[in-house]
């Protein structure tokens, strides 16, 4: 995994590479490390580069139910860290074991506690219901001749959504809705019951 080039799942950072030294993340798509590692030492001012290096990587981790890992690193006399999301998600343990073999880091599991993904999944269940009474209403009020016009920052966005919900009517908004909290909740059930593990690698 050293010295080439790892196309990265994100909108803004599109690479990464690494090498015994350090670890590099560019808004640029470049297609060799040579042109990644070149970059670094004449930074261009339309070009995000993040350098990390591997002798400041303190902690790498991950949760199994996700596809991002995070470094932690010192910058400083400060703890940084970079969250990192692979083109090729299935990749992520040979990237993690060979930075964490870098470092000599030790690995860790245990079992994610389950209040956080409760809290997120449990404010999808109330969310859900919420903005399916808010559409059903703007459907029926387009039944009646009446049509919502979106103002504000986010106009466009809310306009195309009001726009589907009066097209396809309230019998419809209302059964997405129900089988979106259907959805929901066997998520927050599966979440809860079988959850996730926290995997870390420390001791850098």
């Amino acid at each position: 995994m050293k010295n080439q080039i790892i196309p990265l799942g994100e909108k803004n950072i599109k690479v990464m590479g690494f090498s015994d030294e350090q670890i590099i993340l560019s808004s640029k798509s470049h297609k060799t490390f040579e042109s990644l590692l070149a970059a670094t030492e004449k930074k261009g001012m339309l070009e995000d580069l993040r350098v990390i290096p591997v002798s400041d990587l303190k902690e790498i981790h991950f949760n199994t139910k996700e596809d991002t890992f995070t470094l932690r690193y010192d910058k400083g006399g400060k703890t940084k860290k970079e969250t990192i999301l692979l083109e090729e998600v299935e990749s992520r343990n040979a990237v993690v074991d060979t930075l964490a073999a870098m470092k000599e880091l030790t690995r860790t599991e245990e079992e994610e506690s389950k209040t956080k993904p409760l809290l997120f999944n449990l404010l999808g269940v109330i969310a859900i219901p919420l903005f399916t009474w808010v559409f059903r209403g703007v459907a029926i009020d387009a039944q009646n001749g009446e049509h919502y016009v979106a103002t504000g920052r986010r106009s466009g966005i809310t306009q195309l959504v009001t726009n589907i919900a009066e097209s396809i009517g309230p019998t419809w908004v209302t059964i997405i809705g129900v089988v979106g909290l259907l959805i929901m909740a066997y998520i927050t059930y599966s979440r809860f019951t079988q959850p996730a593990m926290e995997v870390k690698y420390q001791g850098g």
